[in-house]
C-alpha cells in the first residue's frame, strides 16, 4: 500500500468510524421504544421497508402491509420495494448496523462535496451531525432514507471530480426520484441553470426505473398512482411535526377545501420562489445553497414533511458560513438552520393525537415558525440573489464599456 493510499484510508477512516460508533451507542435511545440489553433499536422506518419486502415476496400487497405495533403502510413507489428486496435476506441486527453504516457514510459524503474542510474538522461535524442535528439523528434512529436520498442528489450536483462516462451525472438524482418523488424537483433547477444533460439523464433514469417498476408490479403500481393523484396521505396534517406551509394553515385555519386549496396555492408560491432564488445563487456560484433551497423547497411544498425530513437545512447552514450573502440573510439562514438543528417544537410542545388543535398562541408561533421563516428566507434570498446578479452585470458592462474607451484612445 502506497503513504497517499494509506493517508487517504486513514483519513476515511477518522471521518467515519468516530460518527459511526456514537450512533451505535445512542441508536438504541433515538426512538423510545428501543433497547439497549439486548442491543434492539427500534428502527420503525427500516421495519416497514423489511415487512412490504417480506410481504412482496410472499405474494403480498405491498400497500396493505402494516407493521406491528406501530401499523405503519409502506408509502413508496413499487420500484422502491423491489430496490429493497436484499434487505429481507439479512438477518435484523445485521441490517440495522449495515443501515447505520450507510447513513454515517452517507453523511459524511454530504460534508465533503459540501466544502467542509477534511480531516478533523470533517469528522467532528460528522458526529455533531448525529448527536445535535434532529433531522439527521432521528433519520438513523428511524432507519429512515432521508440521509441516503441527499446523498445521492449532493453527489451528482456538487461533484468533486469529473464522473465516469459509464455513469453520468444526474442517473442518481433519478435514482432518487424514483424511489422518493421530491427530488424531481433537482432536475427542474438542472434545467433552469443550463444542465440538461444532467436532467436528461436523471428524468431517463427515473423513467426506466419507474417503467421496471410497473412491468414488475402493476397492480401495486396502479394502486400507487391512485393514491398519489387522489393526495391520499399517511398521517394527520396538524401534527406539530409536520413542519410543511400546509401543515401551518391546518393548524391555524383547518382543513376544509379551501383552506387546503388556499395552502396549496402558497406552498407552490413558496416552491417557485425558492426555485427561482436557487437558479440565481446557482449562476452566481454558490452551489451548496443553491442545492440547499431546492430542498428547503421540497420540505416547504409537501403536503407532509416530517421534522426528520428537513436534512436540507444542513446546506443551508453550512452556505450561511460562506456564501456571499449579506449579513442580514446570513443571520435568518443561520437561526433557520439551528431551528431545525434543535427542532423546539417536539421538544417544548405536546404533540399528537389532536392535542395542536388546542394549543395557544405562543404554542402556535413555536409550531409554525420553522416554516413560515424557510418561506420568509426564500423570499430574502431570491431578491437579494436577483440584487446582486443586476449589479454583477451592471459591472460588466462598466468594465466593458472602460474596455472599448481605451481601445478607442489608443
Amino acid at each position: 500500500m502506497s503513504r497517499t493510499t494509506a493517508q487517504r484510508l486513514g483519513r476515511f477512516v477518522l471521518e467515519t468510524a468516530p460518527a459511526l460508533a456514537v450512533g451505535l451507542i445512542l441508536l438504541p435511545w433515538i426512538i423510545a421504544t428501543g433497547s439497549a440489553r439486548p442491543w434492539q433499536p427500534a428502527m420503525i422506518d427500516l421495519d416497514v421497508y423489511v415487512a412490504a419486502v417480506t410481504d412482496l415476496l410472499a405474494g403480498g400487497d405491498i400497500y396493505a402491509t402494516r407493521t406491528p405495533g406501530w401499523d405503519l403502510p409502506f408509502i413508496y413507489p413499487p420500484i422502491a420495494a423491489l430496490i429493497l428486496v436484499p434487505a429481507a435476506w439479512l438477518p435484523q441486527w445485521g441490517l440495522q448496523i449495515g443501515w447505520a453504516v450507510l447513513t454515517v457514510l452517507a453523511q459524511r459524503l454530504i460534508l465533503a462535496r459540501a466544502g467542509v474542510r477534511r480531516g478533523v474538522p470533517l469528522a467532528a461535524a460528522n458526529v455533531a451531525l448525529v448527536l445535535a442535528f434532529e433531522p439527521f439523528r432521528t433519520t438513523l434512529g428511524y432507519g429512515q432514507v432521508n440521509t441516503l436520498l441527499m446523498a445521492l442528489v449532493v453527489a451528482d450536483l456538487l461533484p468533486q471530480r469529473q464522473r465516469s462516462p459509464w455513469f453520468p451525472r444526474g442517473a442518481l438524482i433519478g435514482l432518487a426520484a424514483a424511489i422518493k418523488l421530491t427530488p424531481l424537483a433537482f432536475l427542474v433547477l438542472a434545467v433552469l441553470v443550463g444542465r440538461r444533460a444532467v436532467a436528461a439523464w436523471g428524468v431517463g433514469t427515473f423513467a426506466a426505473l419507474t417503467a421496471i417498476g410497473a412491468l414488475a408490479l402493476p397492480t401495486e403500481t396502479r394502486v400507487f398512482v391512485a393514491k398519489v393523484l387522489a393526495g391520499q396521505l399517511y398521517g394527520d396534517p396538524v401534527y406539530v411535526g409536520n413542519q410543511s406551509l400546509s401543515a401551518v394553515f391546518a393548524r391555524l385555519a383547518g382543513t376544509g377545501s379551501s383552506i387546503s386549496l388556499l395552502a396549496l396555492a402558497v406552498s407552490v408560491l413558496a416552491a417557485l420562489v425558492a426555485l427561482v432564488a436557487a437558479s440565481v445563487w446557482w449562476r452566481r456560484g454558490e452551489r451548496v445553497l443553491a442545492v440547499g433551497l431546492i430542498g428547503l423547497a421540497t420540505c416547504l411544498a409537501s403536503p407532509l414533511s416530517w421534522t426528520h425530513h428537513h436534512v436540507w437545512a444542513l446546506l443551508v447552514g453550512l452556505a450561511a458560513l460562506s456564501a456571499t450573502m449579506s449579513h442580514a440573510a446570513r443571520l435568518l439562514a443561520g437561526a433557520w438552520t439551528l431551528w431545525v438543528a434543535l427542532c423546539p417544537v417536539l421538544v417544548f410542545l405536546p404533540y399528537g393525537f389532536g392535542v395542536e388543535r388546542s394549543y395557544s398562541a405562543l404554542q402556535h408561533v413555536i409550531a409554525n415558525l420553522g416554516p413560515v421563516v424557510g418561506a420568509v428566507l426564500c423570499v430574502v434570498l431570491l431578491a437579494e440573489g436577483i440584487a446582486r446578479f443586476r449589479f454583477d452585470r451592471a459591472g460588466r458592462r462598466t468594465a466593458r464599456r472602460g474596455v472599448d474607451c481605451s481601445a478607442n484612445l489608443v
